[in-house]
């Protein structure tokens, strides 16, 4: 067989994935890419659309951009309401917004130690993770992060990870059986009602310009 048929063919294949990966509508930048982890830190999935996965079971995202970005992400189920994982104020050890350029896996580490969110025991149906990325903050977001139940490592002496309320005197959000507190937030969970593939380039939005989402559902498998 001729090597050329062969080699070249790929070649073409690999330039064009390649394009394909980096593309985006005029006038936005590079398309990130955000990949949902669930398991133990040294054998980890990929998550699946409506996984089923033991209660506290440890999830992490993988996000890579080549360029900046201001990354958001939040979890929805009817028993707990929406809930902040990034950028979380009370966790310790989780990189800021904006993400550098490169891949970030959040919710970061501390002290040597890989963090890791856990999905919640006792959800009776779905829990739905999202995650928006920007070019710039995104103000409906921004307004809404000292209003939510949010994740932390702060609580407890042991640094464990838990959940906590809101700082302040401040009305709550995302309470539960709510549905999600920003129509931004909506239109993200909205892509993985009947999607196949979760990971892997993200969604431009339909009306925020420079502004990328992707989600995913898991449900607690029973005993």
């Amino acid at each position: 067989m001729n090597a050329r048929t062969v080699v070249l063919p790929m070649v073409a294949l690999g330039v064009a994935l390649v394009a394909w990966w980096q593309s985006a509508p005029v006038g936005q930048g590079p398309t990130p890419s955000a990949t949902w982890r669930v398991g133990p830190l040294d054998e980890f999935a990929h998550a699946r659309n409506y996984h089923e996965l033991p209660a506290e079971s440890p999830l992490r995202l993988s996000f890579s951009c080549g360029e900046p970005r201001y990354v958001y992400v939040m979890s929805n189920s009817a028993e707990d309401g929406t809930l902040l994982l990034h950028p979380s104020p009370e966790l310790d050890g989780c990189p800021e917004n904006p993400l550098p350029a490169g891949r970030t896996v959040l919710p970061g580490a501390l002290r040597g130690r890989e963090l890791a969110w856990t999905t919640r025991a006792e959800i009776r149906a779905t829990t739905c993770y999202v995650v928006v990325a920007s070019e710039a903050p995104v103000p409906e977001l921004e307004a809404l992060l000292p209003r939510l139940r949010r994740w932390s490592n702060k609580a407890l002496t042991d640094r464990s990870m838990q959940v906590t309320n809101p700082r302040g005197d401040v009305e709550v959000a995302g309470v539960p059986r709510a549905t999600w507190p920003a129509k931004v937030l909506a239109r993200a969970a909205a892509l993985a009602v009947a999607a196949v593939e979760v990971n892997g380039p993200m969604r431009a939005d339909e009306h925020l310009p420079g502004t990328w989402s992707a989600a995913v559902r898991v449900r607690e498998r029973g005993p």
